[in-house]
């Protein structure tokens, strides 16, 4: 399994001072601040914070006020100015605007890692380093969206159905005899995007009733802010079949819930980087579009400070929103002194996952943690969608995480008048229990929708 830097350095070898980039975590020039409620702030107190740290941009979220996305001038370092902010007294906390990654992923054999469609990536999107490199900033040619596809009625059965043994490890099969899903349930995957026109997921794309100007309808775009949320990389497309190919429509394969409406919600480059700024984003739209459960296959290391990303998922847990995400792909202790966030988070509403392979043992790169991973789902040589109609074998935890989404999906959709506590709880009290995950998780074991939804009949 390649580590996060090792996969770094493969997709840039050829860059000597690597490891000096690295070190930066977060973005130049950039902080997040959160201002205390109930304290008056007037225009003249807020220019002259501004003017002190060297603020040369502000971005506000229309969804949360009081929080801030600053761009700085450069004159003071990014320690400094959270330094600075720290002290004011109308500032609740302020921090670097961490970089967050698409969780690194292990290759078959022949295969390779996913590199930007335009050339060179970019180590970090908005640094043009190596010299040339694309960032994924710039527009590229995304497709637009196409009519949603007719339902295969009656179901036809999906013909490559058998090389996804995830299905199978987690009841999914035997699930959809009591329920297939429903198009009414909202699923956001935060990602890369999706190929939202990709056969065997346009069905089960979510059509935004009440469009912006952004024509935002499969979903959007914070790299391009726009509404074309299209996967330059591959990873969100995989994830996103996962949760819901569209099961028996005669085409490839079919996600662990076969009818649902998927958000494409993109903040990870072409690279698979972004940004907790970009990331919030994304986690304020989908809930405030109706989203009941969010997929992320995504995090970072050493990030125990990033206040404002936990912030955000609290804000999704006061609307009844679960909250799934990846373990991490170091095979370390998500418990121990440098976990993997967003998934090491304490918010009730988190829901961690670890990777398991088709003999039923925890991935060797799969993070863990008895206290903060709940649960192991299939993350091994998983076979799912790629853009383009096609499709591949990819691991990580990246890809046990979207199993636990479509599981969750299918349960919570079967009783929309359920809590996500009820939904979380059920899936822990359901799971296979596997002597690999024993002490390595919460429940010591594996998902199984069937025996979730069995549980609630």
């Amino acid at each position: 399994m390649l580590s996060p830097r090792k996969a770094l350095f493969f997709t840039a070898a050829f860059c000597s001072s690597l490891s000096s980039v690295w070190a930066a975590d977060y973005q130049p020039n950039e902080v997040i601040v959160k201002y205390k409620e109930g304290i008056v702030r007037s225009r003249s107190t807020m220019n002259q914070i501004y003017n002190n740290v060297g603020v040369v941009k502000i971005h506000r979220s229309g969804l949360f006020r009081g929080l801030e996305h600053l761009n700085l001038d450069g004159n003071k370092t990014v320690e400094q100015v959270v330094s600075e902010l720290r002290q004011d007294p109308t500032v609740e906390y302020a921090q670097p605007n961490y970089i967050l990654r698409a969780l690194p992923i292990e290759t078959q054999a022949n295969d390779t890692l996913p590199v930007a469609v335009n050339g060179v990536p970019c180590i970090f999107p908005g640094i043009p380093f190596p010299p040339g490199c694309d960032d994924g900033s710039q527009p590229t040619t995304r497709p637009e969206l196409k009519p949603a596809p007719g339902e295969v009625n009656p179901p036809v059965a999906d013909p490559d159905l058998s090389k996804a043994y995830g299905l199978e490890k987690v009841g999914a099969p035997q699930a959809w005899a009591i329920h297939r899903g429903d198009k009414a349930f909202v699923v956001a995957d935060i990602d890369t995007g999706f190929d939202y026109n990709h056969t065997d997921l346009a069905g089960n794309v979510w059509r935004n009733p009440n469009p912006s100007d952004k024509s935002d309808i499969a979903g959007f775009d914070f790299i391009h802010n726009d509404g074309l949320p299209y996967d330059d990389n591959g990873h969100g497309t995989h994830t996103a079949g996962t949760i819901g190919a569209v099961g028996g429509n005669g085409v490839g394969i079919s996600g662990v819930i076969q009818k649902v409406s998927i958000m494409s919600l993109k903040f990870l480059s072409g690279q698979g980087s972004g940004t907790t700024a970009d990331a919030i984003k994304a986690i304020d739209y989908a809930v405030a579009h109706g989203a009941k459960i969010l997929s992320n296959s995504w995090g970072g290391k050493g990030d125990p400070d990033n206040k404002a990303l936990g912030d955000a998922i609290e804000r999704a847990k006061e609307k009844d929103v679960l909250f799934v995400a990846a373990a991490g792909n170091d095979g370390t202790d998500n418990d121990g002194s440098n976990p993997s966030y967003p998934a090491a988070f304490p918010n009730d509403n988190m829901l961690s996952v670890a990777a398991t392979n088709s003999s039923d043992m925890m991935a060797s790169f799969s993070n863990y943690g008895k206290k903060t991973t709940h649960v192991g789902a299939p993350g091994e040589a998983v076979y799912s969608l790629m853009p383009g109609d096609k499709y591949k074998n990819l691991s990580g935890t990246s890809m046990a995480c979207p199993h636990v989404a479509g599981a969750a999906a299918l349960l919570w959709s079967y009783h929309p008048k359920w809590t996500y506590k009820q939904v979380k709880e059920v899936l822990m009290k359901t799971v296979d229990p596997l002597p690999a995950l024993a002490e390595k998780t919460v429940t010591g074991g594996r998902i199984n929708v069937f025996k979730a939804l069995q549980s609630a009949l």
